[in-house]
């Protein structure tokens, strides 16, 4: 039995380094079979290791590390009494409290675990770990500087779950920087999200944090089966079809009048003529469909479908059902093409037969249209068939050849109707095709208010783009399963 001074069972080991701020709340804390253990980074090579250093010593069935939080009373009995209860779980976390610099208050409410194996998952500022679980994986990776926390989740997660306390249980004090980050994400790029840039923010890690995620990812993947190795397939040729033209561009649109004219207009300034432009208007209750009827007077490439089910994959389908072009662009109502978009895109296509689809690099501008060049130029160089699984994206613009969309069905509006459409497509079509990427910014990408990305409900979001992960998960399990036998 490990006892602490008293005659009283340890049932929780807190580690604090650093973070000496607060402390008192440990103090204070109803439960009382608390350890406290105090150890200093400088005496080892990085955080891993003095973790594992501390795990041998530890003597509480629970353990915890202490992060400058101020903990509610009930914090840490509340956290063990629910690890007590689910022996299937390895880790517990709650809601908080954030408190502003202006000592505004509000309640953070996070997300019910379900699998999520993304390094944005959030957990939030107190977990606490069944020990054993931890001894069990091995410890955290000495080999990694930034992850170590984010690989022992994922190696946690192959075999256990991870408890949501609903009920904030702690104070986190916002620092000045980091509401000015928040602002950056919600006022300039109307994507909110987890770090500087919200929900962006995945694009701009260091290079070594990327290498780390990845390793750590790929590493996961391939205990569960389901990382891709195998080469892909030829995609049979079919030059003497007889296509109508060579692109057809397809733009959703749905109460877009600020910005349809601009999305048109980019189409129609294409460097390549041989394309048609498909408007899908989704029962617009503004002067989207009259705007949009003087192109289609004055352009016979553009042509307007009224559909009055505003759904986002049902209306990409209605396009590519009447589509004429051998390659399907993508193009939404209120971003742009570069004059050169097409012809890339085209020439790129042409010349690598074994790609189902290809992608290009985007800016991001204002609802101005001006660029917003402190965020630079989006590659998405992170991506690959099997780290595809783990961030929220590929890029733009994306064009696909018809024949490979309608080889998968086209867009699952079953189980992605309003959100991750395309995400959940780009998966399947990785599994057996080749992604190209052409390596020039030729889309760019408005941010405003409206935005999509903005409006949508952040549940639903996180939702779907989990959904499709667990799908294509199943999907490549199989895969490797046939090519296995």
């Amino acid at each position: 039995m490990n006892i602490i001074p008293g005659g009283v069972m340890v049932k929780l080991s807190v580690l604090v380094y650093n973070d000496t701020n607060k402390i008192d709340t440990i103090k204070s804390q109803s439960l009382k079979s608390i350890e406290i253990i105090r150890l200093k980074p400088e005496d080892f090579k990085n955080i891993p290791e003095m973790l594992n250093e501390g795990i041998n010593s530890f003597k509480g069935e629970y353990f915890t590390i202490f992060s400058g939080i101020e903990l509610l009373p009930t914090a840490y009995e509340e956290m063990v009494a629910s690890l007590d209860k689910k022996e299937d779980m390895a880790m517990a976390y709650s809601d908080y409290f954030e408190v502003y610099p202006d000592g505004t208050k509000k309640e953070r409410i996070l997300r019910d675990y379900d699998g999520d194996w993304t390094e944005r998952c959030e957990f939030g500022h107190l977990r606490v770990y069944r020990k054993s679980c931890i001894e069990e994986v091995g410890g955290w990776s000495e080999k990694y500087n930034f992850q170590y926390e984010y690989d022992l989740h994922l190696k946690l997660s192959d075999k256990y779950g991870f408890y949501h306390l609903r009920k904030p249980l702690y104070n986190y004090y916002l620092r000045l920087e980091e509401v000015e980050a928040r602002e950056v994400g919600a006022s300039k790029l109307y994507f909110a999200g987890k770090g500087k840039y919200g929900g962006f923010s995945y694009l701009y890690y260091s290079k070594k944090e990327e290498k780390e995620i990845e390793e750590a990812f790929k590493s996961m993947l391939k205990r569960r089966g389901i990382y891709l190795s195998h080469k892909n397939k030829e995609i049979a040729q079919d030059k003497g079809r007889g296509y109508g033209v060579t692109v057809s561009v397809i733009i959703p649109v749905y109460n877009r009048e600020d910005y349809i004219s601009r999305a048109i207009e980019s189409v129609l300034n294409q460097i390549l003529t041989d394309f048609e432009v498909i408007c899908v208007d989704n029962g617009s209750t503004d002067r989207t469909k009259e705007i949009i009827r003087q192109y289609v007077k004055k352009d016979n490439r553009v042509r307007l479908i009224e559909n009055y089910k505003n759904i986002i994959a049902y209306s990409f389908n209605l396009g590519i059902e009447a589509a004429r072009g051998e390659y399907i662009a993508q193009l939404d109502s209120d971003d742009e093409y570069c004059p050169e978009t097409l012809e890339n895109m085209v020439k790129y296509l042409d010349s690598h037969p074994k790609c189902g689809l290809a992608i290009s690099y985007y800016e991001l501008m204002d609802k101005n249209g001006k660029t917003l060049k402190e965020f630079g130029i989006v590659k998405h160089l992170e991506y690959d068939r099997n780290n595809i699984l783990r961030v929220d994206g590929a890029g733009a613009v994306r064009v696909w050849r018809k024949k490979v969309v309608d080889e998968f069905g086209r867009f699952d509006v079953e189980n992605f109707g309003r959100y991750a459409e395309d995400y959940d497509l780009i998966l399947k079509l990785s599994e057996k095709y080749e992604v190209g990427r052409v390596h020039k910014v030729l889309y760019r990408y408005r941010r405003h208010p409206g935005n999509t990305d903005n409006l949508l409900d952040a549940e639903l979001k996180v939702r779907n783009k989990n959904l499709a992960r667990r799908m294509a998960a199943k999907r490549r399990i199989e895969i490797n399963k046939r090519i296995a036998n």
